[in-house]
Order: structure tokens, then C-alpha cells, then sequence
């Protein structure tokens, strides 16, 4: 499986950049206390069942990684330093980010709180060819904001991507449109977007194991191992793909999940910890300017066990009402066979963007009532913190205040992917 070159591919320009902002939560604590620089930090829940949000490089050194439990980055640093999570200050600080990109790229896709698309091809005539486009917003984001980022630039989102993640740590990598097949040969085809460890698996029976071999193999094996997926990863193997921006949102979700240091057993308590899950994912929708069409529910128990319910909307919302009625009515489907709730997570699926204003039935009656709460809600929150007001379901007088610092006690991951 060749890739076809011409002379117009050589003069191609790689305009698609893809920002990766490097160990986001952990840089923006070192950031914030300068104590913490060079030092093995992660962000995550310091309880027994904790995890990793987020390492510091000097953390990753020692093979620590996010989504990793507490208790075995503990055994891989003893010296670890836990810092609690600040999702809300993290999704300020992001909003900083995306503000900063805005101001040199017209053609800006967030796709999680760390991570962009840029498309530079018109930035170009102001600031030049993209890879001086890529050192302004790196060089900005350091002095203006003092966070590390990394950036890859292609022809295309894919070998963007994979470019921002090979120039990692704080560092940048333009791929010419000419190079591309070259630069991907070597490297192992899980790199590829799509390609999971079944896939990997599949192949390396075949001895394929880097992007090179991938492309020598015919079209029907490839299907057959790969399946519908197979002419799209045959494409970005071989350097043909040339999908941009805007592409995606359809197939793209947005959640949280959390991991508790004490089983819930209390039904009251679930109820209140899906309410603030969905109230947080709707929140994050409506500041992305998006709607969804779905909500899946995740639950996992002490044993382990893991189940995920899903529903389609009637109608695409925003509402962390609208999604908490549905995870709540998932919950209480599953009670029975799930009494003791270790984690939980509240999704928003099939997302679409935002385009003058949702359905008629969101805006009357009831809907129409908590419509304009949560926009309420929104400006205060947006002025004075997330801790500033709250459901009067979801306040537990139990909780401890909140810190400066931040007192949620497990790790967040509002992430679109």
C-alpha cells in the first residue's frame, strides 16, 4: 500500500497543529508553588483508593502514570508529593489557554481541557509558515500563563497528533507533507488513533508492529483485522489523509467519573453525588457551546464489577437537570444489583455544536424554569467559583469546607475524546 507522491505534495503546507499542553494539572501546581518544581508530583486522591489524575515528568520518570491507583505510584516514589485536585481552577486556567490561542488563530477546536486543533493557514499571513506559528503560542503560553506545551503540525488532525505527542516534553515537530509516510514508518502502529489493544494484537499475530508493515499489508487483511476502521487508519498510515478541523464533534463525548475513598451505600448519598456529576458535565457543555443527544452512566463496584448504561434524549439538552433525571432513572435500574458504588461516572454523548438555541420543549414549562437557573447559576459560578452556590439537594453537611486549595478527594478527568 504505496502513497501517492506529486509535486504539489511537496509544496503542501502542514497547516494543522495540534497543542498539547504537557502534564496540565501537575504544571499548574508547580506553576503555583514554585516548591514544587523538579519534585515527583501528581494530582490525584490521597486516600487508599485514589488515583492519578495527573504526574509531573519527574513523576513519569519513575513510571508513574495518569489513571494509575494511589497506592502503587506510592510504591514507585516514596517521595511522591499529592497534591488534591482543582478542576475548577485547571478549567479556568484552560479557558486562559484557549483565549491565548484565539487571539493569533481563527480556527481554534478544543477538544479536552488540554489539548487543541488549530488550523494556521490563515494565520500564516501574519505570522508566517506554522511552525513560527507553533513557537508564538508555545512561547506565549509560556511567558503569559508559565505552563509548558507541546505541539505537532501535519497535513492532517491524526499525524498532528501524533506529532505533538513525539515532540513531548515542551517541544515542537512540523511534519512535511512530503515526510509523512517516512515519519510514520518506524513508529508502533498503536500510535494511531483507533488502533486499541485488540487491534495491536490482531496485527502483531500478522508481525506487524510499526506503521511501515501496516502499509504493506493488502486491503482485505487489513479490513479483516481492522474492520470498518480500515480504510480511514489505511489513509493516515500511508500519509493520504488530509481530515482538519470540525470533523468530529458527533463522535466526541463529555464526562467525569470519580473514585470514592468510602463505598456509597446510602441511596440518598448516589442520588446526590449523580446530581453534582451531571450539574458539572452540563456546566462544561454549555460553557463549549454544545448539546447532547445521550448520557451514559457508569458504576463500578468493590469487586470490581463495571457495568455502563446508556439512553438516547429525546431531545439534545444541556440541562444538568435534563441529564440528571436520566442517570438517576439508569441508577435506579441497577440499585439492586449494585448496593455498594466504589466509582461512578455521568457521560454526555453524541454531541453537537450549539447553533441558536435548543428544542422548544427545553424552553417551555419546567424546562424553561431550570433553562434559565442554570444560566443564572452559570454567571455566578463563572464570577465566584464553583463553591459560591449549589443545589440544596447536593449540599452534605457532612462535607468539609473547601480549602484554597481544593478539597475534592478524587480524581476528575472532564475530558472529550
Amino acid at each position: 500500500m504505496q502513497a501517492a507522491r506529486t509535486g504539489e505534495d511537496r509544496t503542501e503546507i502542514p497547516g494543522i497543529l495540534h497543542l498539547d499542553m504537557d502534564a496540565f494539572f501537575a504544571s499548574i501546581e508547580v506553576r503555583d508553588d514554585p516548591a514544587l518544581q523538579g519534585r515527583r508530583v501528581v494530582v490525584g486522591g490521597a486516600g487508599a483508593r485514589g488515583v492519578v489524575a495527573a504526574a509531573s515528568y519527574p513523576a513519569r520518570e519513575r513510571g508513574i502514570r495518569s489513571a494509575m491507583p494511589m497506592s502503587t505510584a506510592r510504591r514507585l516514589a516514596p517521595d511522591l508529593v499529592i497534591v488534591p485536585p482543582r478542576i475548577d481552577h485547571y478549567r479556568r486556567v484552560s479557558a486562559q489557554v484557549m483565549e491565548l490561542l484565539h487571539t493569533v488563530v481563527a480556527e481554534v477546536e478544543q477538544i479536552s481541557v488540554d489539548e487543541a486543533f488549530l488550523d494556521v493557514r490563515g494565520a500564516q499571513r501574519l505570522f508566517g509558515p506554522p511552525e513560527q506559528v507553533a513557537a508564538l503560542l508555545r512561547q506565549r503560553i509560556r511567558e503569559e500563563l508559565g505552563l509548558p506545551s507541546s505541539v505537532g503540525g501535519s497535513v492532517s488532525r491524526a499525524v498532528a497528533k501524533i506529532a505533538s505527542a513525539q515532540a513531548k516534553p515542551d517541544g515542537l515537530l512540523i511534519v512535511p507533507a512530503q515526510r509523512t509516510a517516512a515519519f510514520l514508518a518506524p513508529l508502533p502502529v498503536g500510535v494511531i488513533s483507533g488502533v486499541g489493544p485488540r487491534a495491536q494484537a490482531g496485527l502483531e499475530k500478522l508481525g506487524v508492529r510499526t506503521i511501515g508493515q501496516l502499509r504493506e499489508l493488502p486491503p482485505s487483511t487489513l479490513a479483516r483485522v481492522l474492520g470498518p476502521r480500515a480504510p480511514k487508519i489505511a489513509r493516515i498510515a500511508d500519509g493520504t489523509d488530509r481530515t482538519g478541523l470540525g470533523r468530529r464533534v458527533r463522535d466526541r463525548s463529555l464526562g467525569t467519573e470519580r473514585t470514592w475513598d468510602e463505598d456509597l451505600t446510602d441511596p440518598a448519598e448516589v442520588r446526590r453525588r449523580l446530581t453534582v456529576m451531571a450539574d458539572d458535565v452540563a456546566r462544561d457543555l454549555r460553557r463549549r457551546g454544545l448539546i447532547a443527544r445521550g448520557t451514559v452512566l457508569k458504576l463500578r463496584s468493590p469487586d470490581g464489577t463495571t457495568i455502563t448504561r446508556s439512553v438516547t434524549l429525546e431531545q439534545p439538552t444541556a440541562s444538568g437537570e435534563r441529564l440528571r433525571e436520566h442517570v438517576v432513572a439508569l441508577w435506579e435500574r441497577e440499585r439492586a444489583s449494585m448496593p455498594r458504588v466504589r466509582l461512578a461516572g455521568v457521560r454526555a454523548t453524541h454531541l453537537e455544536r450549539h447553533a441558536g438555541g435548543l428544542a422548544q420543549s427545553e424552553l417551555t414549562g419546567r424546562s424553561a424554569g431550570w433553562h434559565e437557573l442554570e444560566a443564572a447559576m452559570d454567571q455566578a459560578v463563572e464570577r465566584f467559583g464553583r463553591s459560591s452556590l449549589a443545589r440544596g439537594s447536593t449540599v452534605n453537611p457532612a462535607d468539609p469546607p473547601a480549602s484554597g486549595h481544593g478539597s475534592q478527594r478524587s480524581a476528575e478527568r472532564p475530558k472529550l475524546d
